[in-house]
């Protein structure tokens, strides 16, 4: 029998996988299924998915949905839903045939029996709620699954399993809107995300009609509504009388600026009744702040009310504003666009304000507004440019290169990097606030008459400077110094980036004290911390790193770009703190918010995100290791991306060297310094000094490294950085050898307890000063601290280094009553691995050694153990 396919089948739903699964599961276990949600949720569409998955398993699905009407004609739902089998009567016995003729509920239960005998059967109704009364009690009494759906009204099915739609979360409404062709770089987007909240018609209806409507302005603030829209969501504008549509439009235009003032205002210009009345009639939202019951609803009231209605009720709303509020000047401008510079001075204050407090598109329409209304070209470029920069803030691309070009050919795009718009983590290009005075870069005054710097000029030059880490970028920061600047902080920044020392410890202070020059400075308190946490990356203050990225992470708005630059600067902090998984997670973070292909600084964050989830997995030894470093490899750049290129480089090489493979590993870590040994990224590659000392020692060679270890004490004696310090000093005691000059360095390298932050960089201390230790015959003083970096590794699934120090403790072992107590360190360390099991070339691999080294131990040992072949160890050495 032929299933009769239900309606409006769709291949898939955003959004919806939770409400999907809870549905097949209550449908496998016999119950049904009720879905509720109001208009527009996708009541229908999640019917007809689950429907259709049904059926795709073998389910006969009988499928019906309700029609005006329908409640004044009774059976007729049923007629409907049975009409498919209806044509196939002449293949039913002849009890069923008088369905081929007419219809009677008794001929239903026959149906039923007849359909489920040949496998599972499924009802499905839309809106049974709205069906007529006899299909509906003939529904509802069959004993086989239904899943019905209902806008809400009362359904007495038994014991119905409810799933209730809600509106979409905005990464759902974003992913929604991307499935669209021609919709996801489109500038009105933003509009539509805003204007549906979440509601899915409203997505779809309004994207469809985006590029066929009006232009998209960059000061646009809603969308023209769909006449079906318009029927679904807003049915009540329609019938508004004069009173309550004046009312209704005042709301609207107040939602623009919300506040005291506008609040006070409504109140003065509306009695409270006609607000009573608007909210029975389902126009606005109980309480006080006067909010629309969905944004479609007001922009079916502005679009109701017409050019002159808007105009008046923009004035009137003004008016009653005072002369110093802003909203004054916004209703102003929108009332009256003519070109007017008080009103685009009290717009432009009003944008940096907004900025200031981290409301970012407020800040774009502001300022773009400002820039609209300016008289001059020059006022108009710079008033777009910071328009654009606090929609790039916000993450609106499209939006950005609208208002970028909001005072015409004249007006330049911000500073860009890798061929796109770059989004900088500090404040936008604006004048200091009253008292503040312009600073340079180094926070000192400087002469009116150098040209200022502005933060889109010097937030490209300063992450460019951060990735390359090469003397030409750094020179180009340096140009700017000595110009004013208008965030002292953004100095600090620079400084940190590019310099060694910090002189007067201005950034030391900044970091730990959160001085007021770093609060007074015009940006949010997401950039202001965001700009903190790059601060401390530079200077390898991990802890602060985390803490500052961290609270701005927490204070970023949803959709911004912000959201991956700070993902991605915890993903490098916690991976330099040895917190391995934490590092992972948001790494994975970054790769959801940007997807492959992107170019500019998003390019940037996602080979960041890249490179630290193919270190990890390269350390951690991973069957995927391989993998995730080809898709690094496949985009890092690395002359453009050496800060995130050289932590793969260095993950590669630890490795390499940890499994034996030496002369592997001194290549790869060499590759952190120029042929003439110079650091490839003056920041960075001086992480790796220690480790190329170790294989360089272990092949030989500690001769060519010397020098290069030594050059880089002034950069790390100026940067006064812990965690450079300990490194620094672990390299010397390695290049020092059996001298006791390596245990002062040792020493020094774990004095400090603030480097226990870089965990597994200081386990790595701890090994090598304890295997210094045993073959200097001081094993008992080795074993604490082997045990503590075996603790370290095996937490951060190191399993190379957590093996070595577990070989390290079997060595360090108090002597054993046997004959082994005979055995030097060394050879009760590799006969201890021999006896487990463990091939000559394995014992090689864990202890570093060449496995003609291990022939030779075994081959010592013996006689002092009393054996003759191998096979006979684990007796001995139980």
């Amino acid at each position: 029998m032929t299933v009769p396919r239900p309606p409006h089948p769709r291949p898939g739903l955003v959004g919806r996988d939770r409400e999907l699964s809870s549905a097949a599961r209550a449908l496998g276990e016999g119950r049904d299924v009720l879905v509720r949600g109001g208009r527009g949720t996708g009541r229908s569409a999640l019917l007809a998915e689950i429907a259709r998955r049904q059926a795709a398993a073998g389910t006969t699905v009988l499928a019906v949905a309700a029609l005006p009407g329908d409640r004044r004609l009774p059976g007729a739902g049923l007629q409907r839903l049975l009409e498919p089998v209806r044509r196939q009567a002449g293949t039913l016995p002849a009890s069923l045939a008088r369905l081929s003729g007419g219809f009677d509920q008794e001929a239903v239960a026959a149906v039923a029996e007849r359909l489920s005998a040949t496998g599972p059967l499924l009802w499905c109704v839309d809106d049974i709620d709205r069906l007529d009364e006899l299909s509906r009690d003939a529904i509802l009494g069959q004993r086989s699954a239904r899943i019905l759906a209902s806008s809400g009204g009362p359904v007495t099915a038994l014991t119905p399993y409810e799933i209730d739609l809600h509106r979409l979360r905005p990464a759902q409404a974003a992913a929604l809107l991307g499935d669209m062709s021609g919709i996801g770089r489109h500038p009105g987007t933003r509009l539509v995300l805003a204007q549906a909240a979440g509601n899915p018609l409203a997505l779809v209806e309004l994207a469809r009609n985006l590029a066929a409507g009006p232009a998209v302005t960059p000061t646009t603030t809603e969308l023209p509504v769909p006449p079906r829209l318009r029927r679904a969501l807003a049915p009540a504008v329609d019938a508004l009388d004069p009173v309550r549509m004046r009312a209704a439009l005042l709301a609207a235009f107040a939602a623009e600026t919300p506040g005291a003032g506008t609040a006070t205002a409504l109140g003065v210009l509306v009695s409270p009744e006609v607000w009573d009345w608007l909210v029975s009639d389902g126009v606005l939202r109980p309480g006080r702040r006067r909010r629309f019951t969905h944004p479609v609803v007001r922009a079916a009231v502005i679009a109701r009310a017409g050019h002159a209605d808007c105009r008046d009720a923009r004035h009137q709303l003004a008016a009653m504003l005072p002369v110093s509020d802003p909203a004054r000047a916004w209703h102003t401008a929108r009332a009256e666009p003519a070109p007017d510079d008080d009103t685009a001075r009290a717009l432009d204050r009003a944008g940096t304000e907004l900025l200031a407090g981290g409301r970012l598109r407020a800040s774009a329409y502001a300022l773009g507004l400002a820039a609209r209304l300016s008289t001059t070209v020059a006022d108009a470029r710079s008033r777009g440019q910071r328009a654009a920069y606090s929609a790039h803030l916000a993450g609106e691309e499209p939006w950005a290169a609208q208002l970028t070009a909001v005072a015409g050919d004249e007006a330049q795009p911000i500073a860009t990097t890798a061929g796109s718009p770059i989004t900088a983590v500090a404040g936008s290009p604006i004048t200091p606030a009253a008292g503040h005075p312009k600073t340079s870069t180094a926070g000192s005054p400087v002469g009116a008459g150098a040209e200022p710097v502005e933060v889109p000029e010097i937030a490209p030059l300063l992450l460019r400077a951060w990735l390359r880490g090469d003397d030409e970028s750094r020179a180009a920061v340096r140009e700017t110094f000595g110009r004013p600047i208008t965030a002292p902080i953004v100095g600090v920044w620079a400084r940190a980036i590019v310099e060694d020392a910090d002189p007067d410890g201005e950034a030391e202070r900044m970091l730990h004290q959160n001085t007021r020059a770093a609060r007074r400075d015009p940006m949010s308190p997401d950039q202001r911390e965001m700009v903190l946490g790059t601060i401390a990356l530079a200077r390898h203050d991990t802890p602060a790193a985390i803490r500052y990225m961290a609270r701005s992470a927490e204070l970023i708005s949803p959709g911004s770009l912000h959201v991956p630059i700070a993902h991605c600067g915890l993903a490098g902090a916690r991976y330099d703190a040895g917190e391995l998984s934490p590092a992972l997670t948001h790494a994975a973070l970054v790769l959801d918010a940007v997807a492959p292909g992107a170019d500019g600084l998003l390019a940037d964050l996602r080979a960041g995100a890249l490179a630290v989830i193919a270190s990890v997995a390269t350390l951690r030894e991973d069957p995927s290791a391989q993998e995730a470093v080809r898709e690094a490899r496949s985009e890092l750049r690395p002359s453009d991306q050496a800060a995130h290129d050289l932590r793969l480089v260095r993950a590669q090489g630890l490795i390499a060297g940890m499994r034996g493979r030496h002369e592997l590993a001194f290549r790869r870590l060499r590759r952190l310094f120029h042929p003439d040994g110079r650091p490839v990224h003056h920041r960075v590659s001086d992480l790796g000094l220690a480790d190329l000392a170790r294989v360089a020692v272990v092949l030989g060679r500690a001769d060519d490294v010397r020098q290069m270890i030594l050059d880089a004490l002034p950069r790390i004696t100026a940067l006064r950085s812990v965690r450079a310090t300990a490194i620094h000093n672990r390299a010397l005691a390695l290049l020092a050898g059996p001298d006791e000059s390596a245990e002062t360095h040792f020493r020094l390298a774990l004095a400090d307890p603030g480097s226990e932050v870089w965990a597994i960089e200081r386990a790595m201390t701890r090994m090598d000063y304890a295997e210094w230790l045993r073959r200097r015959q001081r094993p008992a003083e080795s074993r604490p601290l082997l045990a503590a970096a075996r603790d370290v590794f095996a937490a951060a699934g190191l399993t190379a280094w957590q093996e070595r120090a577990e070989a390290e403790l079997a060595a360090a072992a108090p002597p054993a009553r046997s004959g082994a107590a005979g055995l030097t360190p060394q050879q009760r360390q590799v006969v201890t691995l021999a006896a487990q099991g463990l091939t000559n070339p394995q014992i090689a691999t864990r202890l570093g050694l060449s496995a003609r080294t291990v022939g030779i131990h075994l081959s010592r040992a013996y006689p002092i153990l009393g054996v003759h072949r191998r096979s006979q160890l684990p007796l001995v050495m139980q």
